[in-house]
């Protein structure tokens, strides 16, 4: 995976959220990163 393929937690937020269709904030995005829910890469 390159580095460009990766994203932040804050535009992971803005992609949700524009998919969506509603608010998604960067704590709904932590919470799914940090119980597994979503893949985490490297230390960030």
């Amino acid at each position: 995976m390159a580095t460009a393929d990766l994203v932040s937690i804050k535009d992971a937020s803005k992609w949700a959220s524009e998919h969506m269709g509603k608010l998604v904030s960067t704590s709904n995005i932590s919470y799914l990163v940090q119980y597994g829910r979503i893949r985490r890469f490297g230390e960030n």
